[in-house]
């Protein structure tokens, strides 16, 4: 049995994820890579002969430049603000 939602029409999963992708700004983009970051260091420190703590202090290395940079270098900007 499927329930059907009132007033809603029904969309398919994948164009959900489209319009997820299209409103998504540069600074959403900025969030994902710091744990995405932590993520491929920790698949590099298994993989290949590297110690875990060198992957996470390059990993923290590239998560504190992306912050900065969103942040105070590239700060988001009011629109409304004059």
């Amino acid at each position: 049995m499927h329930e059907k939602t009132i007033g809603r029409p029904e969309r398919e999963p994948f164009e959900a994820l489209v319009d997820v992708l299209a409103t998504a700004d540069r600074y959403d983009f900025l969030l994902w890579i710091v744990p995405a970051a932590f993520a491929v260091a920790l698949v590099v420190a298994t993989v290949a002969s590297v110690s875990v703590s060198q992957a996470l202090i390059v990993a923290a290395a590239i998560g504190v430049l992306v912050i900065v940079d969103a942040c105070y270098l590239n700060p988001p900007i009011d629109q409304g603000s004059t």
